[in-house]
């Protein structure tokens, strides 16, 4: 008898490089993970596939979905090789300000830390260390990766402005902007947005849904139960560890009832 999932865990990913940190976890990891994914039998969902999950279509018990955030170089040198080999896709979130031209570079480029890579980026210098058009194109070419918006500046709006309409209107410029971005570039209406930082509250999620998104995006601790409303879709936030027997712990727990619920309860992610 088959077995289907009502809770679908997200995994959420940043940086793939030799430098980890608290959002950078190391190659080897990365790829030990994936390895362990497709070899225990789990599903990796597609766009289509996670909305079909929270429109109440069945999907196999071992599904999940794997995120990236902002669209670091280092997934291209480190992520697409490792997902494409072993047949994986996942969701990429990237700040569109971020992402400039240029040829497909190879896979011998620096990686720096991410402290590193934001000074780089805020610096003028972002090409060093983000992903090109060519390299996204050449992504969702392979079928590895679907794009979607992370906004197109990254900026917590609510730390520039006082609440009020202006704050409102910054953001709603910023979710456009990606959108049409996106829209331009790839061809792409997205419904799914991920906030910078995590940080949402009512009046951005109202603002979203008047923009035409459906599926929003946080680095919150919470089950996603297949009847949940989306405006709040729980990631687990990968960790780097030697051994893989986190991730297989953590995800057999999320997806196993009562477990998932004491186990949030008590220690969150």
């Amino acid at each position: 008898m088959t077995s289907y999932n009502r809770v679908l865990p997200i995994l959420m990913y940043h940086h793939v490089s030799s430098n980890p940190g608290l959002v950078t976890i190391s190659p080897r990891t990365f790829r030990r993970q994936m390895e362990w994914l497709a070899k225990s039998g789990w599903k990796t969902l597609n766009t289509q596939e996670l909305e079909d999950f929270f429109s109440g279509k069945e999907q196999p018990l071992k599904s999940v979905v794997v995120t990236f955030d902002d669209g670091y170089l280092d997934t291209w040198v480190h992520v697409q090789p490792v997902m494409k080999k072993l047949g994986l896709n996942g969701l990429f979130f990237i700040t569109t300000d971020w992402i400039g031209d240029g040829p497909v570079r190879s896979g011998q480029q620096e990686c720096p830390n991410h402290n590193t890579c934001e000074e780089w980026v805020f610096s003028g210098e972002g090409d060093r260390v983000m992903l090109r058009w060519s390299e996204i194109e050449a992504m969702m070419a392979s079928g590895t990766f679907e794009f979607h918006n992370h906004t197109h500046t990254h900026r917590r709006w609510d730390r520039e402005l006082p609440p009020g309409r202006a704050r409102e209107e910054a953001l709603e410029r910023d979710i456009s902007q990606a959108q049409e971005i996106l829209r331009r570039r790839l061809g792409l209406k997205s419904r799914h947005l991920c906030w910078p930082q995590g940080y949402y509250n009512p009046e951005y999620i109202a603002i979203g849904k008047n923009m035409g998104l459906d599926f929003f995006y946080t680095t919150e601790r919470r089950l996603n139960h297949q009847q949940n409303d989306t405006s709040r879709l729980g990631r687990i936030s990968t960790k780097e560890r030697e051994y893989v027997e986190w991730l297989k712990w953590r995800l057999r727990i999320y997806i196993t009832p009562p477990f998932s619920h004491l186990y949030m309860r008590m220690w969150g992610d």
